[in-house]
C-alpha cells in the first residue's frame, strides 16, 4: 500500500481532463445508486476549463499514483466563500490513505491565502462527513439532486390564466431576463449577485448551451419567469429555474418546469437533472416532487470559519 508521500500532487493542464472526468465517473458509480449518472466527459471538462485556463494553476489539484489520476479537487470564491467543487474527490480504490485529508488541507490554504473567512466542501459519504466533522467543519446543509427520465414526449402544458410562455431570443431578451434572474434569487442562502455580463458570459459560452431550450413566461410585456435549459449527449440540464416573486405560487414554476422538459425531450435529452437547495424557502423540492422529479444525490454542505 502506497504511503502519502508516495503520491504526486500537481496542478492539472488541460490534457488531464479525460483523466479526471474518468476519476469523477468512478466515484459516481462507487457513490449514487442511478441507472445513468449525470457526468462530465473528458471533453466536456477539458471545455469547461479552457474557458479559464488560468485557473488550472492556482485553482487546483490533481493526486497521482504513477500515471493515474487518483484525486482531484477544484476552488472558487462566491463572496467572502471558498467552495470546493461538489465534483472532488478520491478514486474509491485509493480511499483511507490520507489522500482527502490532503487535499482538505490545501483547500485551507487557498481560503486562508485569499483571506476569506469561510471555507465549504461538500461530502457524498460518511467517510467524507467525518473528515470534515475531524478536521473542524460543522454541517451546513443538504444540496439535492434531482431527476427525471422521460419515456415519451410530454404533454403542451398550457401556462396560467394571464402568461404566455416563449423561446429566449438573445440579445433583446437579456436584460430582462438577467434582472429578473437576480430578483428570483436575492433571498436564496448565500447568493452572490454578478455582473450582467459574467452572469451571461457564464450561461452562453457552455459546450450544452442551445438557446432555444430557454424558456421565457411573460405578463404581458413583463417577463415573470424563465426555465434555461441546457444539453449534451443525451442529458439535459435545467440550471435556472426562476420566477419573479410578484408572480409566485401560480402554477408558473411548474407550468415552465414541464414546458422545459418537453423543449429537452424534444432535443433529444431523456434523462433531465437539477440541483436545489434542499431548504429552499420558495417550496422548489416539493414543486419538483410535483412534476415527477426524484432525488437521486445527497451532498452534505459543511463550513470552516479560516482565521488569520
Amino acid at each position: 500500500m502506497q504511503t502519502l508521500n508516495e503520491f504526486i500532487i500537481r496542478a492539472p493542464t488541460l490534457d488531464d481532463a479525460p483523466a479526471v472526468a474518468a476519476l469523477i465517473a468512478m466515484r459516481d458509480r462507487a457513490d449514487f445508486d442511478e441507472e445513468r449518472p449525470i457526468a462530465f466527459t473528458g471533453e466536456q471538462l477539458r471545455d469547461w476549463w479552457a474557458r479559464a485556463p488560468e485557473r488550472l494553476d492556482t485553482d487546483m489539484w490533481l493526486v497521482l499514483a504513477g500515471e493515474q489520476v487518483v484525486g482531484w479537487a477544484g476552488a472558487g470564491q462566491e463572496g467572502e466563500i471558498a467552495n470546493i467543487a461538489d465534483e472532488s474527490g478520491v478514486h474509491p480504490d485509493f480511499r483511507g490513505r490520507g489522500i482527502g485529508g490532503r487535499l482538505v488541507e490545501l483547500a485551507e490554504s487557498w481560503a486562508r491565502e485569499r483571506s476569506l473567512p469561510r471555507l465549504h466542501m461538500h461530502a457524498v459519504t460518511d467517510e467524507g462527513r467525518r473528515l470534515f466533522e475531524s478536521r473542524g467543519f460543522e454541517f451546513v446543509r443538504y444540496f439535492w439532486r434531482m431527476e427525471i427520465l422521460l419515456d415519451e414526449e410530454p404533454a403542451q402544458t398550457e401556462p396560467p390564466d394571464g402568461f404566455t410562455i416563449r423561446p429566449y431570443e438573445p440579445g433583446a431578451d437579456d436584460e430582462p431576463l438577467y434582472a429578473m434572474h437576480q430578483e428570483a434569487f436575492a433571498e436564496h442562502w448565500e447568493f452572490t449577485p454578478h455582473p450582467l455580463e459574467d452572469w451571461l458570459r457564464w450561461r452562453t459560452t457552455r459546450s450544452d448551451y442551445a438557446p432555444q431550450l430557454w424558456q421565457l413566461a411573460f405578463e404581458g410585456e413583463e417577463l415573470a419567469g424563465a426555465a434555461l435549459g441546457f444539453g449534451q449527449d443525451g442529458l439535459g440540464w435545467i440550471l435556472d429555474l426562476a420566477v419573479a416573486p410578484k408572480w409566485r405560487k401560480r402554477g408558473l414554476g411548474l407550468a415552465l418546469l414541464k414546458r422545459s422538459f418537453r423543449e429537452l425531450y424534444r432535443g433529444g435529452f431523456t434523462q433531465i437533472g437539477l440541483e436545489v437547495d434542499s431548504e429552499n424557502e420558495t417550496g422548489a423540492t416539493r414543486l419538483y416532487e410535483r412534476a415527477g422529479m426524484r432525488v437521486t444525490r445527497r451532498y452534505a454542505t459543511f463550513e470552516k470559519r479560516i482565521s488569520g
